[in-house]
């Protein structure tokens, strides 16, 4: 699908632009991570959009090699942090991006949208097909109507009796905020807690 659009926008295949290492990361996390949060689709597309974009503003700002690659990448971050889209390949688009100039010039624009925004799209689009097959969430978040056993329970959050303000305050304590979620969070408190009265009931 990705070859047959970049044809279809007049880009050499034999550039290779096509096909960016930073993809990979981002099918590593979205196969093998798909409960991190930054492996949920808004992380990954754009968390990568933004990062090209960001790496094409600043080629279009300085054409000094160094800045241009100091400033994608320290750039990226920032945005991706101001988007709630955290997703660490997307530091690897923006210094792939600086890395090349003369491919920025080539395709401009069409850099972000192929392949960054389209492959990472498909490759959501296939770690949902994956997981689905396999039995798993994704993505992971997803509000509930009914508790895990098809039942009204409250969300596990709840149940504990803490706000979601709190358990979030307890990630970034830790540092944990970029590894876990709140809801990961709490299914995990509530199955430690539920483990421990059954111990105490002495089953």
């Amino acid at each position: 699908m990705c070859t047959v659009l970049i044809i279809g926008a007049g880009v050499d295949l034999s550039y290779g632009a096509f096909m960016i290492a930073p993809m990979g990361a981002t099918t590593v996390i979205l196969f093998a991570l798909p409960n991190s949060p930054l492996a949920q689709p808004w992380s990954a597309i754009v968390g990568n959009t933004v990062s090209a974009l960001v790496a094409l503003g600043v080629h279009q700002a300085t054409r000094d090699p160094a800045l241009a690659i100091g400033a994608s990448a320290c750039l990226s971050l920032g945005a991706m942090f101001l988007t709630r889209s955290l997703h660490p390949p997307g530091g690897a688009v923006a210094l792939t991006a600086s890395l090349d100039p003369t491919m920025l010039d080539t395709l401009g624009l069409i850099f972000v949208l192929i392949p960054v925004f389209l492959g990472t799209v498909v490759l959501v689009a296939l770690a949902m097909l994956w997981h689905q097959l396999n039995g798993r969430v994704y993505p992971f978040r997803q509000p509930q109507a009914v508790g895990p056993h098809a039942t009204a329970d409250k969300a596990a959050q709840q149940r504990l009796g803490l706000e979601p303000e709190e358990l979030a305050r307890i990630l970034a304590d830790y540092r944990q905020s970029g590894n876990l979620g709140v809801e990961d969070l709490a299914r995990l408190i509530a199955a430690a807690e539920q483990l421990a009265a059954s111990h105490a009931l002495g089953r």
